[in-house]
Parts: structure tokens; C-alpha cells; sequence
């Protein structure tokens, strides 16, 4: 939503995802080698999508910045979204500013069930924790200038003073226009109800189990802990919400790519047949690009 807002400035580009140009990337800033990334970007689904033309005589950071050159425009800003691994990016951008979004992280766990990420709460929120500490990391290393942290729920509630907000930051004067993305895209206009959609959708356990796991993290970025306080689960409800979360990733890969193709990946990364795994990548990411909103 975001991104869609930023995309509708008048002096504002945001082409979308690019975790792609990054993933590869060591946390101690090894770079892969030109060959190993045109072989994962063959493959990589958003990557496709760009439509970003590969310089095969490029190396590594030569071809990322030649996928920047592409996606510029020389009246605009660009603006990129990325989801993790944010202390990698400083390697390839190291003058680059950051916009850290912020949400409940019980709605992100639910956000992860609907994707298919995760089958429980429990660990749904690992994938906010986990996206939340290397945030920690790239933001010890940040002059307070250079980032600038959004809260989801106060997009939502105060759009037009947000938005206001995040133009500062990046120099640039609001624009209406921002908020035109509901009539060229499928996403709705901003909803304060979205906000903290938890609250009526999670079980006291959940919550609980929730608030002795990243409590002191949501605390500290301003987010309650639930009214039934932390409680760690026991050893047997631990096993079962593991169960529980693998069967639903599974049962759900089954139904949107059927059971032949979901064992034909599963045998093809177990026997590291890379030509096999790549075929059943490409047929699985025609199957998502059905499902994107």
C-alpha cells in the first residue's frame, strides 16, 4: 500500500519489490558470483516481472547498478521495497535513505498465514522478529538523518499527516495524488479498521504465547502486549503448534499447485537436480502470478 502511495507522486518511481538484488548478498558483504545470480534470477519470479535486461559481461555490483540505471528516471525519485535483510543493503547502496514501516506484528502473523508463510501465530511472528532485528542491525549504523520510521496503524488513521511526513524526509512537497492508487490498482483505500485486526481474530493462548516471545521487542517499538499477559507454552503445546504449522504450509502448497507438482519440487530439491528444480519453479511462479493482488 506503501508503495502504491509513493508510485502515485508526480516526482516520486517505486517499481516495487527488490529484495532480489540483495538476497544474494553475505551478511558480511560477500558477493556472489555473476554466474550463480544469473542462474537464481532465471528463476526468481519478481525478477521476471521487471523486465530488467541481464548484461551478461557485467559483474555482481556492476549489473545491480546497471538494474538501478534501467528503473531511473531522471525527474524522480526512486524508491525501492524491501522486506529483509537490511543490513546487506549499505554493500551495494551506501548513501541510500531508508522509510522503516512498522506494524502489530500479530497482524503480520495473520498477513503470513493468508501467504502461506506460516500455519500459526506462534510463528508467523518469527518473520516480523526476524525482519525487526536485522532492522536493529542496519539502524545501529545509521546517523538519525538517514531513516525515517513509519507506524502502519498511523498510516491508516492519519493518512494525509503520515504522507506529509515521508514527503519531508525525502524532500519533497505531499502530493493529493498519493492517494489516487485505489483507482489503478486492486488495493482499497486507506481503513482504519485494518488497524489491530488481532484483537478479535487471535485466542487468549496465542496471544499469550506471543507476548513471552517478542514482548519486550513489541514493547519496544510501541505495541501492548495482550490483556492475558506472557505465558510460555508447555513443551506438548509447542509440538503441537509446530505440527499444526507444518501441516497447514503443506496442506496449502498442495492446493494451489496441486499434489503432483508440490511432490515433484519436493523429490527435485531433495535430489539437488537443479535443471528439475528450476522447471518446477517456473510452472510454481506461473501459478502465483494468478494469485497476486
Amino acid at each position: 500500500m506503501l508503495g502504491l502511495m509513493l508510485a502515485a507522486h508526480p516526482r516520486i518511481s517505486n517499481p516495487g519489490e527488490f529484495d532480489f538484488l540483495i538476497e544474494l548478498v553475505g551478511n558480511n558483504g560477500h558477493m556472489p558470483s555473476p554466474a550463480r545470480y544469473h542462474r537464481w534470477l532465471s528463476t526468481n519470479r519478481i525478477f521476471l516481472q521487471s523486465r530488467l535486461q541481464i548484461d551478461a559481461s557485467l559483474g555482481y555490483q556492476r549489473l545491480v547498478a546497471s538494474f538501478v540505471e534501467q528503473l531511473w528516471k531522471s525527474d524522480k525519485l526512486l524508491t525501492m521495497n524491501m522486506h529483509h535483510h537490511f543490513e546487506r543493503i549499505p554493500y551495494l547502496f551506501p548513501d541510500a535513505r531508508y522509510i522503516h514501516l512498522l506494524r502489530d506484528p500479530r497482524d503480520v502473523a495473520r498477513s503470513s498465514i493468508g501467504m502461506g508463510w506460516a500455519g500459526t501465530v506462534y510463528r508467523g511472528v518469527d518473520i516480523w522478529a526476524e525482519a525487526e532485528r536485522s532492522w536493529d542491525r542496519l539502524a545501529a549504523t545509521l546517523p538519525a538523518d538517514r531513516y525515517l520510521e513509519v507506524r502502519y496503524e498511523d498510516l491508516l488513521e492519519n493518512v494525509t499527516a503520515e504522507l506529509e511526513k515521508i514527503c519531508r524526509f525525502l524532500g519533497l512537497d505531499y502530493s493529493s495524488k498519493m492517494l489516487s492508487y485505489p483507482s489503478h490498482s486492486t488495493y482499497a483505500a486507506p481503513d482504519a479498521q485494518l488497524r489491530y485486526q488481532w484483537k478479535g481474530r487471535c485466542s487468549p493462548n496465542e496471544l499469550a504465547w506471543v507476548d513471552w516471545k517478542i514482548g519486550s521487542m513489541m514493547q519496544r517499538r510501541g505495541y501492548e502486549q495482550s490483556e492475558f499477559g506472557p505465558r510460555r507454552p508447555t513443551l506438548l503445546e509447542r509440538l503441537t503448534t509446530a505440527v499444526r504449522d507444518k501441516q497447514y504450509r503443506i496442506h496449502f502448497r498442495i492446493k494451489r499447485y496441486g499434489l503432483g507438482l508440490y511432490l515433484e519440487n519436493l523429490l527435485a530439491s531433495n535430489l539437488h537436480l537443479g535443471w528439475w528444480l528450476d522447471s518446477c519453479r517456473r510452472r510454481i511462479n506461473a501459478i502465483d502470478a494468478g494469485f497476486l493482488k
